[in-house]
């Protein structure tokens, strides 16, 4: 069974994996990695990365080994990975309904709302202080 089975890195829709490789008398010649009891791919190396996943969201991963003649492993030692939550700052744009709090990307920065708007061309986020927080 491969060993030593970690996460990588993580995004909100994927989780990275990595593990050691297995050995076997006939050769290994792939590794199938289960999102629980799913098959959620199959590779031939000792890395891979499962994506289409949820924001926010606990998954539990296992890697069985696989030989030429069609044997498959025990599964690896399990990891538990929480995907990271959504992003919530979109760029800030014109003729939108704004809540107090929510967050704005402008000009490569993050500005929080301190008052709840409708945006006009003319009100973005750098020219008024009176809408917008700068966020550090």
């Amino acid at each position: 069974a491969p060993t030593g089975l970690t996460s990588t890195g993580k995004t909100s829709t994927s989780v990275s994996l990595s593990w050691n490789a297995s050995t076997d008398n006939i050769g290994v010649t792939g590794y199938d990695v289960y999102n629980g009891s799913a098959l959620a791919a199959s590779v031939a190396g000792t890395t891979a990365t499962v994506s289409g996943l949820t924001a926010g969201t606990a998954y539990t991963f296992t890697v069985k080994a696989k030989d030429a003649a069609g044997n498959v492993s025990a599964a690896s030692n399990s990891v538990t990975v929480t995907t990271d939550t959504a992003s919530t700052v979109q760029p800030w744009a014109p003729y939108v309904a704004y809540n107090v709090n929510d967050l704005v990307s402008y000009g490569g920065k993050t500005y929080k709302a301190l008052q709840a708007h409708t945006s006009l061309p003319g009100w973005e986020p750098a020219l008024v202080p009176a809408l917008w927080s700068l966020v550090d």
